[in-house]
């Protein structure tokens, strides 16, 4: 049986199924229950059933009963794997092997081992499976089928690029891959780059060692990847693929396509009903709701994809959760829990040896201890990041190193050393200019509002008021630019609500954080999500009637400051006074009937 067909060879598959009479119908069923044990694992489950009772009908001889249940072992065992029911994946592994000799059959041997591969992940045991794709590698070889040692090669060269220091190319043979490392081991390359999952993993494997240089190209190649998988059976890869590329996606600022490729995922992982993948993709959608600024969806969201990750041994799927989950309380001003959080995404992902995510979680774990003044442990964290970036050019990852930074010497109450090229009035508008300067050279990046706002705001407080509008006029206009993007078409939020209230069956969380009550404001249209957080301040203070020397004294600010960002309120919230501000502010919902 071939490893993998299409959909047109899958409904040739079908028909022969629902025709076959015995003694042929057994075997047509298992035909088709093998390729749909990673499309549509439950009716896999159900046609094995069926050839079951097929067989106690119409026994075969034993030679013939013996490679059927092989192979029904082996679909056995992989659903398993999906599902999490972990023991009997460990089982049906067993009992397939038991049923053959490696030695004599290479295809049965190859199987088997990415049958173990597939369990390996879902039991977090990284070096299991990577040894076992390894042996996979060699028994295809041996067996002579280009599809299944293509297929083999690409999953280790796409498990290799997560901690490889350059891209992937699609000609490289990841080391010790073949054994013996001879060439007359491999396959003929042309015969295994004209296959087409092969061709998809290799783009793939690219693509994971462009996300963090070319986003764009990086995007474009998980798409195209995606699809093939998809076409070929591999819900579970279609899924991965396509998140990535809309992380891709994100980073260069392109939400409303993102917000597509997540829902499509999460969708029909929900279908699959394969608890890890459900987390998988469930994080993702956390992870959007939160850039949607719905704080409180996206902890609930986090927390569910926990509570589904955590049936398994935790692994890179948990550490992306939790990572998530950690900007997700950073972002709701919850930075204490957000630094406990993040310190076990952390801890995962130096285990499984994930260094571009450790870099991007150490970036971001500095920025928020130095948020709650702990600035020696937020340098140590920059230190860690700068180090890994430096070992895997981590080009796009140089952003965050320098937003936090900022953050390090605008919090810090004792004085740093400046950077020597220092040419700005201070170190935190040195950093946040390189990060601005950083992310323009990276193709398709765009300059976040909040990125824009944080400048805005270091100018206004070094008295560089020019600077100050400048940089807030260029903020304002990213927001409106962003917010129109998402104003064209609501639905995309709209159906993340909806999955997102699908999903809650639960009320229990998978992380033991101390919860505290928020109340969860409908979604506004656009004029009410540019405000910065500054401005949410100052206005406040402006509902309680402060005048503008009392809200500079509040906040610790200069009255100039106080005078910009006023007319910088007036303009985002079409007012045309201080009580007209504050009049529109009640009408968006910015303000609370008790202010």
């Amino acid at each position: 049986m071939k490893y993998l067909v299409d959909q047109q060879e899958l409904l040739s598959l079908e028909m022969a199924a629902a025709t076959a009479t015995a003694p042929a119908r057994p075997q047509a069923l298992l035909a088709l229950a093998w390729q749909l044990r990673q499309r549509d694992s439950q009716r896999a489950l159900s046609l094995l059933a069926d050839m079951k009772q097929q067989l106690s009908h119409h026994p075969l001889a034993p030679q013939d009963l013996n490679r059927l249940m092989l192979w029904a072992a082996l679909t056995e065992c992989e659903v398993a794997a999906l599902r999490c029911e972990l023991d009997a994946a460990q089982a049906w592994l067993d009992a397939a092997r038991a049923a053959f000799d490696p030695a004599a059959d290479s295809l049965a041997a190859g199987d088997a081992c990415l049958a173990e591969a597939g369990l390996a992940k879902a039991l977090g045991q990284r070096e299991r499976e990577m040894q076992a794709l390894e042996h996979a590698l060699g028994f295809y070889a041996r067996a002579d089928d280009p599809q299944r040692s293509g297929l083999a090669l690409g999953l280790l060269r796409c498990e290799r690029s997560v901690t490889q220091t350059g891209p992937a190319k699609a000609g490289d043979v990841p080391t010790g891959a073949w054994p013996g490392d001879s060439e007359d081991a491999s396959p003929a390359n042309a015969t295994t780059q004209a296959d087409a999952i092969s061709q998809a993993l290799n783009e793939a494997a690219q693509a994971y060692g462009l996300c963090m240089r070319q986003p764009a190209e990086a995007a474009a190649l998980f798409t195209q990847a995606a699809q093939t998988c998809l076409h070929m059976g591999l819900v579970r890869f279609y899924c991965i693929l396509s998140m990535n590329a809309s992380n891709c996606q994100l980073a260069l600022g392109e939400l409303e396509q993102a917000s597509q490729g997540f829902e499509a995922a999460a969708e029909r992982a929900r279908h699959t009903g394969w608890p890890l993948l459900v987390g998988m993709t469930q994080t993702q959608v956390g992870r959007l709701l939160r850039l949607l600024g719905r704080g409180q969806e996206s902890l609930q969201a986090l927390n569910q994809a926990l509570l589904q990750l955590r049936v398994a041994p935790a692994g890179l799927a948990t550490a992306f959760a939790c990572s998530e989950l950690a900007y997700t309380l950073f972002d709701v001003e919850r930075p204490l829990d957000s630094i406990e959080v993040m310190k076990e995404a952390m801890g995962l992902y130096r285990q499984w040896h994930s260094d571009i995510n450790l870099a991007l979680a150490s970036a971001r774990q500095a920025r928020s201890l130095a948020t709650v003044g702990r600035i020696s442990e937020a340098l140590a964290a920059v230190q860690e990041a700068q180090s890994l970036v430096a070992q895997h050019d981590y080009a796009a990852l140089t952003v965050d190193i320098n937003e936090a930074l900022a953050e390090v010497h605008r919090r810090s109450k004792e004085p740093l050393p400046p950077p020597p090229d220092m040419t700005a009035p201070t170190a935190t508008i040195h950093y946040a200019q390189c990060a601005l300067t950083q992310g323009m050279d990276i193709k398709g990046w765009k300059p976040p509002p909040a990125l824009l706002d944080y400048l805005a705001d270091a100018w206004a407080e070094a008295d560089q008021m020019t600077q100050a509008y400048s940089y807030s006029r260029m903020a304002r206009l990213a927001d409106q630019q962003e917010s129109a993007v998402n104003a064209k078409d609501p639905r995309a939020l709209m159906h993340l609500l909806s999955y997102q209230q699908l999903e809650a069956g639960t009320g229990n969380t998978a992380y033991e954080i101390p919860s505290t009550p928020a109340h969860t404001e409908p979604w506004m249209p656009p004029h009410g999500r540019l405000l910065s957080s500054k401005e949410q301040a100052v206005l406040q203070l402006l509902a309680r009637n402060y005048s503008n020397k009392e809200i500079a004294q509040s906040l610790g600010v200069s009255a100039e400051t106080i005078k910009w960002r006023l007319k910088a309120m007036f303009t985002k919230l079409e007012a045309g006074s201080r009580k007209h501000v504050v009049t529109r502010a009640r009408t968006l919902g910015l303000l609370s009937a008790k202010v």
